[in-house]
């Protein structure tokens, strides 16, 4: 049993805490290489040059293709592992989530000096989570139609046709871009023990 050193809310300072699951820990370490390998390649795909990594455009799809089948099942992995253990709960935005933001976004900001506590994740990181239950869907969608051509034109017609779709897509990889740098600043930022957890899967509050 993982004890989760939470009773009414209140955590005892020091005791080991458990904070993630082994399977969403392992999930995390899918998506962080597949993400910037298909962030790199697609930006280059959409404006070629030899200073971005890739030596040519068939490498660089090479390894589109290839990282967008783990980036696929990271998203299908890690929803039902969400629903199966039902801590989706804790990672989306709610109505006291909003109302706690003024403080949250003080804090972040350096107008306020005293740091709030939450539960387990911020009101940042819990709109960045909500806005990525929007973004990745779209992202694979569009990607998917763009892949094949042929096959998915009736997908590609929904955006609009083959253009639409090409610039949904790309704004997308740039809204998920955005969010991933959100989310780095925002554990980079917050406590080392958190920041430790995503490798160990415990904390210890101080």
């Amino acid at each position: 049993m993982k004890f989760k050193n939470n009773f009414l809310g209140i955590r005892i300072k020091g005791l080991k805490t458990f904070r993630h699951y082994r399977a969403a820990r392992a999930l995390h370490w899918v998506l962080v290489p597949s993400f910037f390998v298909l962030a790199a390649s697609g930006f280059y795909i959409n404006k070629p040059s030899r200073g971005r990594g890739f030596r040519s455009m068939d490498s660089a799809r090479r390894a589109h293709f290839t990282a967008q089948y783990f980036f696929g099942l990271y998203f299908l992995a890690r929803a039902y592992h969400a629903l199966v253990t039902k801590n989706y709960r804790g990672m989306f935005l709610r109505d006291e989530d909003l109302t706690a933001m003024p403080k949250f976004a003080a804090y972040e900001f350096f107008l306020r000096n005293k740091k709030p506590k939450y539960p387990k994740y911020n009101p940042g990181q819990k709109l960045l989570f909500t806005l990525m239950l929007v973004i990745l869907p779209m992202q694979i969608i569009t990607g998917a139609a763009l892949y094949a051509t042929v096959k998915l034109q009736k997908l590609s017609r929904i955006f609009g046709g083959l253009n639409m779709t090409r610039l949904v897509h790309y704004f997308t990889a740039v809204g998920l871009s955005c969010i991933v740098a959100g989310h780095m600043y925002f554990a980079l930022t917050d406590s080392l023990g958190k920041l430790k957890s995503i490798f160990t899967g415990y904390f210890r509050p101080k």
